[in-house]
């Protein structure tokens, strides 16, 4: 792992900051990537003050399609190698139904989660397949694209509709390119949590009463920490192993 740079997106908070900071304590170099450039910048100065040198940021949004150049940029700078490691947690949510959900909030939803996306994908395939042009040995030395979609990516919701198409917009893409660069020796993997403890329903404007009833029935609900030692877990299997699609949920969520 010590010979590893990994790119994580939606870095400052939540799942990706637990990822960076678990990948960090295996010895593996990062570029971080959140649209708080202030969060993103105190997150990388505390993994640096541990581990001088582990980490560089790069803010900015998913939705840019120069993003992923940029990330590309910074690593050969900071590294002077390509990324073996992409980690897609960049996301945002949005309450509602076709019906009653902000249709003034649709463009930026998709947007982030499946526009976002796809650029991530095409970035995160490039830079994985150029390495194999270089002559990497993805068996010795795996090169790993991982999506962080939904459980509700696969199991329809009528109370959360409109973000739920978004994951399974994530599920259709991450799928497509497992088929297209599973072959090649690239896993793609992706990793679908049911109700995790973030400020993403904060953030996305879900009812707190809600979400604190829903968390004592089901709970205790996941933390970041879980789905980040998951990751570790799955960058750390040998290189022609690959779980492609993982779902996991608190014991006591039987849905969605």
């Amino acid at each position: 792992m010590n010979d590893r740079i990994a790119i994580i997106t939606g870095a400052s908070s939540g799942v990706g900051r637990a990822v960076a900071q678990d990948l960090s304590r295996k010895g593996v170099k990062l570029l971080l990537n959140a649209r708080n450039a202030a969060k993103l910048e105190a997150l990388c100065q505390d993994i640096n003050n541990v581990v001088p040198g582990t980490a560089v940021c790069v803010p900015g949004d998913v939705a840019d399609k120069t993003l992923m150049e940029q990330c590309r940029d910074k690593c050969l700078e900071a590294y002077g190698a390509l990324p073996d490691i992409f980690v897609a947690s960049a996301g945002r949510g949005l309450p509602g139904t076709v019906l009653n959900a902000d249709e003034g909030e649709w463009g930026s939803l998709i947007d982030t989660n499946f526009s976002g996306l796809l650029y991530q994908l095409k970035g995160a395939g490039q830079m994985m397949k150029e390495q194999l042009s270089s002559g990497r040995n993805p068996v010795g030395q795996p090169l790993d694209i991982i999506v962080l979609g939904s459980n509700i990516g696969r199991n329809v919701s009528p109370f959360n509709s409109v973000y739920g198409a978004t994951k399974f917009a994530a599920r259709g893409l991450t799928t497509a390119m497992q088929r297209e660069l599973g072959p090649l020796g690239i896993r793609v993997t992706l990793l679908e949590p049911g109700m995790i403890a973030t400020s993403f329903q904060q953030t996305a404007g879900y009812d707190a009463e809600w979400f604190e009833r829903y968390s004592q029935e089901i709970g205790p609900i996941l933390q970041p920490h879980d789905i980040a030692a998951i990751i570790g877990f799955l960058v750390s299997l040998p290189g022609n192993v690959n779980l492609d699609i993982v779902s996991v949920r608190p014991t006591r969520q039987a849905y969605p």
